[in-house]
């Protein structure tokens, strides 16, 4: 049943979140009430590294769809929201149809300006919340359209949320420090991470650039335990292509790409950025774009602003067509 072979890591992934979960929920705590440091200490920053990596699994999902079955599909995509945060669906309208249309320009409700225009510590942490909020307001207005367009996507979105919500809910009844320690901050967790990666591979980028538009980190150990998610550039040209193939997709235009661009160690590269480019008060090594198009100071005229609104608008009043809900952009 499974698209890609590949895929059976995703499985393996799903299955370890849910025995560190469970064993956490179980023997986290003793009879007496008491935390078990031991255990916690060991299993849960485990379980907040696959929640992180749940996240793109949710990304990857909505890309490039697991099983063949529309319903092996819709339960699996349940599953993946309950670790990430958030119901699955929500990446269509947020990401699918936002970002992957407009990269980073004027109309994404993920463009890395906000909070503020320039690039630092401080806005790379008020980054992830700043944007949920932005993007969280494009939802409603898709389940509406679903509802008089593309019905079986919105009772898709409609399951995703019941489940969520009966398992939160689930959770809290049981044992609310135990589902606030043990799903709400793994949760949290994958949430921020997933749109601070998303920051970093745009900013001080040229998002008007057919191949400079996003930064990869290239790292073996990254890419291995994230799925591939390093690989920013060709997922933007060809978003529909399964994380398995996308290295070899990189590797066939990374010539193209400007080596500023390629990152090879994720951890450096946010230590100079942040920390020591931020104490010195200097200006990334890396930073070579032409001042109109840095990320400080990039403007668009007031027409052009007009026009990428307009533009939004109108793909947004759009009825959302019935077909591969799971992959909206693999076409493209």
């Amino acid at each position: 049943m499974l698209r890609h072979a590949a895929d059976i890591k995703t499985l393996a992934y799903l299955a370890l979140i849910g025995v560190v979960l469970t064993t956490l929920w179980n023997y986290g705590f003793d009879s007496d009430g008491q935390i078990n440091i031991a255990l916690c200490t060991s299993l849960l920053p485990l379980l907040c590294l696959l929640c992180i990596a749940d996240a793109v699994i949710c990304h990857n999902h909505n890309h490039s769809p697991i099983f063949r079955s529309r319903w092996a599909n819709l339960a699996i995509g349940s599953v993946i929201s309950l670790f990430y945060g958030f119901p699955s669906f929500a990446w269509i309208p947020t990401h699918n149809k936002n970002h992957h249309v407009f990269n980073n320009r004027p109309g994404d409700h993920s463009i890395t300006t906000r909070p503020n225009r320039r690039v630092g510590l401080l806005g790379a942490l008020l980054y992830p919340t700043v944007t949920s909020v932005t993007q969280t307001r494009l939802i409603a207005p898709f389940l509406r359209r679903c509802w008089q367009g593309n019905r079986p996507l919105f009772w898709r979105a409609m399951v995703e949320y019941g489940v969520f919500l009966a398992f939160m809910i689930t959770l809290f009844v049981l044992d609310w420090r135990k589902a606030l320690l043990f799903s709400v901050l793994p949760q949290q967790i994958a949430l921020f991470f997933i749109q601070h990666f998303n920051y970093l591979q745009h900013i001080e980028t040229d998002s008007y650039s057919g191949h400079g538009h996003s930064r990869n980190f290239t790292g073996s150990w990254l890419n291995f335990l994230l799925f591939n998610n390093g690989y920013h550039t060709i997922h933007h040209l060809k978003p529909g292509l399964h994380w398995s193939q996308t290295p070899s997709g990189h590797a066939k235009i990374a010539i193209e790409i400007p080596t500023r661009l390629l990152v090879d160690n994720l951890g450096l590269y946010w230590l100079k950025r942040f920390i020591t480019d931020e104490l010195m008060g200097r200006t990334p090594s890396d930073q070579t774009l032409p001042a109109a198009l840095s990320i400080d100071t990039i403007k668009v005229t007031e027409q052009g602003a007009r026009a990428l609104k307009r533009a939004y608008q109108l793909r947004a009043a759009a009825p959302v067509p019935i077909g591969n809900e799971f992959a909206e952009l693999s076409s493209l």
